[in-house]
């Protein structure tokens, strides 16, 4: 079993703690994760299946979360600029891989999106989409009407930039999540014309809480790490 080595990363004000695994080539894959209580310990068994075959990673913990303090307001555009600066530890010698775990799943597309990031393989897990307005609010009560407001979520960048993006994209829903809409992973499929190749997984009886499948579920952890494996490497 892989042990991460624990690092810091600065981002604007904040300080994040990280971590790597490398896999005997390095870490070519950036894990980011979800919203609410996650962190990044939270997937350290799906990293350290990806290591077993050959797939070093680097995973943090964004501001307020996990080990992270937060000086300053969060909000999803922040968050986006710490997942920048997190890229910046890639040096594997793998295919440059994202994973975008529920909020994290929007921040992953636009990242992947931008050619100077060199992303060959994403993978977003129960991925999020944000209208432009929520992307750039502070966490608070603004930021939660835009999100209840119906639809919201269509007026998105993430699916104007996926037409840029050249690679290989593997989209996860939970057949039965009732938080994030299934049409995202089919809007960012359909105009995804330039990738590689596009896959849409449905996992059946399974909700949004993928971290709490993976504990509960016979089975299930085998399952997400073939798909996340197959997902980011060569």
């Amino acid at each position: 079993m892989s042990t991460p080595l624990r690092f810091d990363i600065a981002a604007g004000a904040e300080t994040l703690a990280a971590d790597r695994i490398d896999a005997g080539n390095g870490a070519s894959c950036l894990l980011l994760h979800g919203a609410g209580t996650s962190h990044r310990g939270r997937w350290l068994a799906l990293r350290q299946a990806l290591a077993a075959h050959g797939v070093g990673s680097v995973a943090i913990d964004f501001s307020g979360h996990g080990e992270s303090a937060a000086r300053t307001p969060n909000s999803l555009a922040k968050r986006l600029g710490e997942a920048q600066a997190a890229l910046a530890h890639l040096d594997g010698s793998g295919p440059r891989a994202l994973i975008g775990i529920s909020m994290s799943g929007e921040i992953a597309v636009r990242m992947a999106a931008d050619p100077a990031n060199r992303i060959e393989r994403l993978l977003t897990l129960v991925g999020a989409a944000y209208d432009p307005a929520a992307f750039e609010l502070p966490f608070g009560p603004a930021f939660t009407a835009v999100l209840r407001t119906p639809g919201s979520w269509r007026a998105s960048l993430a699916f104007e930039q996926i037409e840029r993006f050249r690679g290989r994209i593997t989209l996860v829903r939970g057949a039965e999540d009732n938080v994030i809409p299934p049409c995202i992973a089919d809007t960012l499929a359909a105009r995804a014309s330039l990738a590689e190749r596009v896959e849409v997984i449905d996992l059946p009886a399974t909700g949004h809480l993928l971290g709490e499948a993976w504990q509960t579920r016979p089975g299930f952890a085998a399952l997400l790490s073939g798909i996340a494996l197959r997902a980011v490497s060569a």
